[in-house]
């Protein structure tokens, strides 16, 4: 049995926020609905399927509810499946909003089952608000609780699709602008054909070369960016 003691996979990634989320016009309405449920104003069951930028939006939710004066938890379900589950959720109730990532890893475990249900209907007596992620859609999961299946069943649901080539790079670029640092389609395109092409690992490319260039005072050009990644 693992350790209770709480995992740091529940601290909040700093950068994951809305203002860092690189916006698509047809995901729009999702991320405005999830603005709205982490400001206390919107729905109060949200289920989240599929897509890139899953993760990061559901932390986005948190720093916008805290940054409001509310109170909210973020737990990636994937990180903390051999924890006590009970222990992990004891007190949603009284939250503000509750961020739950991953269901797929702990969907079919009794124990895990069994909280959530239970974490459901504490939260029912309260003005507490439920987010819920998974890759896969809700119509895919294999939650074998009835109670809680039908739950879940009764949760607003969306989804987010899945990015292509084009709009990582594009998401790669606007995360560098946020920074002051811009990225020729020549250079991000360099970057994209020599590292894994989801959007964590160019993040953490972009952070290393963000801190090397500056301490080189190096622009990022092909030539430093092959130098400094080794490529």
């Amino acid at each position: 049995m693992a350790s209770q003691q709480l995992p740091l996979a529940l601290k909040l990634d700093n950068e994951a926020t809305f203002d860092n989320f690189y916006l698509v016009e047809e995901h729009r309405l999702v991320v405005n609905q999830l603005r709205l449920q982490a400001s206390g104003e919107g729905e109060k069951w949200v289920y989240l399927g599929g897509g890139a930028g899953r993760s990061h939006l559901l932390q986005a939710c948190c720093h916008l509810a805290e940054g409001r004066g509310l109170y909210a938890r973020y737990i990636p379900l994937a990180e903390v499946v051999d924890y006590e589950p009970e222990a992990l959720l004891e007190g949603s109730e009284y939250l503000d909003l509750l961020c739950l990532d991953d269901l797929e890893a702990v969907a079919g475990r009794a124990n895990w089952e069994r909280a959530l249900f239970n974490c459901y209907n504490q939260m029912l007596t309260t003005e507490s608000r439920m987010l819920i992620a998974s890759a896969k859609p809700l119509s895919q999961q294999t939650v074998e609780l009835p109670d809680l299946r039908s739950r879940l069943q009764s949760f607003s649901g969306y989804f987010l699709r899945n990015s292509d080539e084009a709009a990582r790079l594009a998401a790669f670029q606007f995360r560098a602008s946020l920074r002051g640092i811009t990225i020729s389609d020549a250079v991000a395109e360099y970057i994209y054909m020599r590292c894994q092409r989801d959007l964590a690992s160019l993040f953490g490319i972009l952070n290393t070369l963000d801190r090397l260039s500056l301490a080189e005072q190096r622009k990022f050009t092909i030539p430093f960016i092959k130098k400094a990644m080794g490529w």
